[in-house]
């Protein structure tokens, strides 16, 4: 462990899991010091933290004045204190790799944690492994719909984000809530802490910019990898592979991907919106998985998260007849393309917090096969979601899109300037379904795009 009890630490960003990670640290180091980046903590949430013995500031702290810093993967290197421990060749840990740390203090005896990441598709993929190995394991997941006990069927914590520090107070609701599960999913952004038994990467497909535009969320992502633990297990999509060319000779590899490429472990023979078959070949294990039309969601917009998941039940040694039954009786996740009933409309749910332009694009194609009139509810909730939706991006959407829609109702206060007399503007997306409900009739299609947590 790197992080000893004579360590004197300073965490930096103390707005996304820096906190947390701060506080666990203070009982485990010598002293603990956080650094508000961003200017986002009140006063209260300051002072609980110099309560516990963290030292706080607002302003950039003297590098050399500790022993090791923690700062996330996407902050900007020239941050001073951050640059000042590189330049000095200073030890320098991302949260996920202190989180992996902090864990190491925990009882996981017996208790096998998988770590998923990647671009799109996380939530979804969490959502249906935790339902498949529920159905012989206890399971507990933790995903940006909460934490979820899969043996009770119920969320025993809310209100948690999926930085990598969000990992402790998940696992220390489970303790306080004295359960004891078999297998512990987790959603991550950006990457893993290293103390997986398996390790996942969804895709790093439709890769963006981090670090005040320094490097690619990919290189984050990549960490996963170099940081696994010797003889654990990586899951990892063959778009990740392909990019990152040579793998690990010391942990057990599975790739998949989500077209048809026999290459891999575990691909798609064929896929459709009416159906579709994932191959697998692992080992002496292989055999085939049918997947049928379902009603209630778009089959092709979980694509990713049905082959991902399969090649993840795999490696836990989950029989192919098992996973079919589980994939057969997934109604879709919230916020992921799900068809539901709404008061008398169909409503097609696609708001969620990996919202982008393209996927509501396709959510849209995927409405107007349903019906004809659509009133759609498109935006951000922007105090939720850091990245947002970029309002030019929405611009160049409306442009193209308008005359497809019966109605527009734009939800987030940075779409205000795009309203106009034919396009309606809410606050947040309750009010932007509420609204969209009094511009429809019976029979109509609400399609609901607004980037947000739930």
């Amino acid at each position: 462990m790197l992080i000893k009890s004579s360590s004197r630490v300073a965490v930096l960003d103390l707005t996304h899991g820096g906190a947390i990670i701060a506080c666990k640290l203070a009982k485990l180091a010598e002293s603990a010091a956080g650094v508000d980046v961003y200017g986002t903590l009140g006063p209260e949430e300051l002072a609980a933290l110099e309560n516990d013995g963290i030292k706080v500031s607002r302003d950039p702290l003297k590098a050399s004045d500790f022993d090791i810093i923690v700062a996330p993967v996407h902050l900007d290197p020239g941050y001073p204190t951050l640059k000042e421990a590189i330049d000095n060749k200073l030890p320098v840990l991302s949260h996920h790799a202190a989180v992996g740390q902090i864990l190491s203090v925990y009882d996981l005896k017996g208790k096998t944690i998988i770590e998923i990441t990647g671009t799109k598709a996380k939530t979804s993929t969490a959502t249906l492994l935790a339902d498949i190995l529920s159905r012989q394991k206890r399971v507990v997941s933790h995903t940006s719909r909460g934490v979820e006990d899969w043996g009770t069927g119920k969320t025993i914590k809310k209100g948690l984000s999926i930085t990598p520090a969000s990992i402790l107070p998940a696992l220390d609701a489970v303790i306080e809530a004295r359960i004891e599960p078999d297998i512990l999913v987790f959603e991550i952004s950006l990457g893993g802490t290293g103390h997986a038994d398996i390790g996942v990467i969804t895709t790093i497909a439709n890769d963006y910019k981090i670090a005040n535009n320094t490097k690619m969320a990919s290189e984050a992502k990549r960490q996963m990898i170099l940081d696994a633990k010797p003889t654990s297990s990586l899951v990892i999509n063959n778009d990740a592979l392909r990019y990152f060319g040579a793998c690990r000779r010391d942990i057990k590899l599975i790739s998949f991907t989500d077209s048809v490429n026999a290459s891999c472990n575990v691909y798609y023979e064929d896929i459709s919106s009416e159906g579709g078959t994932i191959a697998y070949y692992l080992g002496r294990k292989k055999g085939r998985i049918i997947i049928r039309e379902n009603p209630d969601y778009d089959i092709t917009s979980y694509k990713t998260a049905f082959v991902c998941a399969t090649a993840i039940a795999l490696a836990m040694d989950i029989d192919g007849e098992t996973i079919e039954r589980a994939i057969g009786g997934f109604r879709g996740a919230q916020g992921r393309m799900r068809k539901i009933s709404f008061e008398g409309r169909t409503l097609i749910d696609n708001s969620n917090s990996g919202l982008d332009i393209r996927t509501a694009e396709k959510a849209l194609e995927f409405s107007k096969r349903q019906g004809e009139r659509i009133v759609m509810v498109l935006g951000e909730e922007a105090k939720e979601v850091c990245e947002g939706l970029p309002p030019a991006e929405v611009k160049r959407f409306i442009e193209k899109h308008r005359d497809e829609l019966s109605a527009l109702v734009l939800v987030g206060e940075r779409m205000r300037p795009l309203v106009s007399d034919d396009i309606y503007y809410a606050g947040d997306l309750q009010k932007g379904l509420e609204l969209a409900k009094e511009l429809t009739r019976k029979n109509d299609i609400i399609l609901s795009c607004v980037k947000c947590f739930r």
